[in-house]
């Protein structure tokens, strides 16, 4: 039997997590305010975007097959490493590095093609890919805690779990890139 759409429910549900994720957007960009200068001068801002980006679109297909396993029941609500879940963490973190080499590449090519500095492609892919697979880790892990939490809770995980993600999801890769950028150059 279908559940009745509460549209209060859904409403409260998310301007709730919209306030939240707007606070959480504003100390992202806080702190990438801090590391814009380096960032210019090597040709690191061309990877954030499409960095931020990729997160965002890989955790918000997990949030979603989460959710829609959790609602369907094909997922049990509990903080445990079933086969489903393994299976989606595992998806998600093969994406991320694959896409996050490529962003390295392509990053190089775009400063190369427009003149800008940069630092070298192997530099580029390094922190491309150590910031997005960092970023992935903590994420995924994230991404069903909250999920499984929300679930369990009585809130609808497709309402709260891809816009948390997404915002908190800003903040740990602009961390991670930050990160990946002392521990490569």
């Amino acid at each position: 039997m279908a559940r009745e759409v509460n549209i209060r429910a859904i409403v409260v549900q998310g301007l709730s997590v919209l306030f939240l994720c707007a606070f959480i957007e504003l100390g992202a960009g806080k702190v990438f305010e801090g590391m814009r200068g380096y960032f210019m001068a090597t040709g690191l801002i061309v990877m954030v975007p499409p960095l931020l980006g990729l997160r965002g679109n890989i955790n918000g297909a997990l949030a979603s097959r989460l959710g829609t396993g959790l609602n369907a029941g094909l997922i049990k609500p509990r903080l445990a490493m079933s086969t489903e879940i393994k299976v989606n963490l595992a998806s998600s973190l093969i994406l991320s590095l694959i896409a996050s080499a490529t962003i390295g590449v392509f990053a190089f090519g775009v400063n190369v093609l427009t003149g800008a500095p940069t630092i070298g492609v192997l530099e580029l892919m390094a922190i491309a890919v150590l910031a997005g697979f960092l970023s992935a880790l903590i994420l995924a892990f994230l991404t069903v805690l909250v999920a499984i939490i929300s679930y369990t809770r009585g809130w609808d995980p497709d309402n709260v779990t891809s816009p948390t993600m997404a915002s908190i999801g800003d903040f740990v890769t602009i961390a991670c890139i930050y990160l990946a950028v002392l521990l490569v150059v």
